[in-house]
């Protein structure tokens, strides 16, 4: 985090951050004046105890959640009611009613604070967009994307970016993962181009960056454009700094959720970011309403309400960031007698994470995963997930079966059948987690009798 002294809050701050704490020693950090550090600045300025789980008034919950409406076991995988704090949605819904007390709730003041407020964080020019999908869509189109081009993609990914380059009327073509990365291998990736090729769109999936210099290299010696999907990495090092473009969500589900649908684009190039404020809101000059500098575009803005409920929840964004790596240590640290075992892959604990979801790998196969996540469901009382179930290429509609069909993706098929998510999300408690460490010792106890 420290740069010359100053708190920076991305990935690699963070991380350092979190080895101080479990070292005993937290340095000064100067605050850099940026928003999406406020409340962790805070904390470093006189509060560094708090940081320490063990201490009394610590920013980690300590107790497990009395069930709430739709929770069915005690360790629920995402609490979809406990997405926010109860001060953070009274937060929410402060910001929300002074923007509609405004009437301006489509375009409004808010939205132009928040991109300047993430831009600020960011280092690059900002257009907050209506979702994630919604800016993979302006990015790709911005960078020249056209109908009948191809962009290479992860096969593993969440469906909006196979979504996105088909929104396009572009060709998705898949290339494999690094082995044990979940990203996109840049060799693969090189070996997928053709004459219609235009663009890679990585995904830095679960919060890891991909190797995202190889994947430059590989795009500079085909001529080609790079988004970056980072929809799941806010904050890590290092987006968008070797892609023309980068796409953020906002998600409710994300490390830094709204109570709404919403995402950003980024660049760091004037011109590209220019006619990505133009796609984004009908192809319109960003500055002359109804006159069109772009022959096409979508009505993706962010509306003013949820960009002011942003600008009320992004102080806390950092701190969030540090949270969850300080319990993906935790993970790390509990489980690390099954690793050693071989009995269960943990992710290492590095800077290039924004840890939005945990994932373990059962290395025994497919079989042997789901026992043990039926033990720890059944015994333990703690729910796991598969992110994601189906693959593109596995997918049974006519047009996945007539694009895909010869897809041969090794590494991407092995890691399909032995990974599976634990529970790590903004509310998670200590208690909770000291479970799911405990349900899992437990489940490989009872398997092995």
């Amino acid at each position: 985090m420290p740069r010359a002294g100053v708190l920076t809050g991305d990935s690699h701050g963070i991380h350092r951050l979190v080895l101080d704490v479990l070292g005993g020693t937290v340095p000064a950090y100067a605050s850099s004046g940026c928003v999406a550090h406020s409340e962790l600045a805070g904390l470093l300025a006189g509060r560094t105890e708090r940081l320490d789980p063990s201490a009394p008034d610590s920013v980690f919950h300590r107790e497990e959640h009395a069930p709430l409406p739709g929770e069915r076991h005690p360790v629920p995988f995402l609490p979809k009611a406990r997405l926010l704090t109860p001060a953070e949605q009274r937060v929410a819904a402060e910001c929300f009613a002074r923007a509609l007390a405004t009437g301006e709730l489509t375009s409004g003041p808010a939205v132009a604070t928040f991109e300047a407020a993430l831009a600020d964080f960011t280092g690059l020019h900002t257009t907050a967009t209506s979702s994630g999908t919604d800016g993979l869509i302006i990015a790709l189109r911005a960078v020249g994307v056209e109908p009948g081009d191809e962009v290479i993609i992860p096969a593993n990914s969440f469906a909006a970016t196979e979504n996105a380059v088909l929104a396009c009327g572009a060709v998705p073509v898949l290339a494999d993962v690094e082995p044990g990365r979940h990203t996109l291998d840049p060799v693969s990736a090189g070996a997928a181009v053709t004459s219609r090729t235009k663009a890679v769109l990585p995904v830095h999936l679960y919060g890891r960056l991909a190797d995202m210099a190889a994947l430059r290299r590989t795009a500079d010696a085909h001529g080609l454009r790079v988004v970056e999907d980072a929809c799941q990495a806010i904050g890590v090092t290092g987006v968008g700094r070797h892609s023309d473009a980068a796409v953020l969500s906002f998600n409710p589900y994300k490390n830094f959720g709204l109570t709404g649908k919403a995402g950003a684009v980024l660049t760091g190039e004037g011109e590209l970011a220019e006619r990505v404020r133009a796609i984004a809101y009908h192809g319109f000059h960003p500055d002359r309403k109804n006159v069109k500098t772009e022959p096409w575009g979508l009505n993706a803005k962010i509306d003013n309400p949820v960009a002011s409920v942003a600008m009320g929840l992004l102080p806390g964004l950092t701190l969030k960031n540090y949270r969850r790596a300080f319990l993906a240590e935790r993970y790390i640290t509990g489980l690390a007698e099954l690793h050693a075992a071989g009995l269960l892959t943990l992710p290492s604990f590095t800077p290039d994470h924004a840890w939005h979801l945990f994932t373990v790998r059962v290395p025994g196969g497919p079989a042997e995963r789901e026992r043990i996540r039926t033990r720890v469901l059944e015994d333990g009382g703690v729910e796991t997930d598969i992110y994601y179930p189906v693959l593109t290429h596995r997918q049974r509609t006519p047009l996945h079966g007539s694009l895909f069909s010869r897809s041969r993706l090794p590494h991407t098929e092995e890691l399909h059948t032995t990974a599976f998510q634990i529970p790590l999300h903004n509310q998670l408690s200590l208690t909770e987690q000291d479970r799911v460490i405990e349900a899992l010792h437990a489940a490989f106890r009872a398997t092995a009798r």
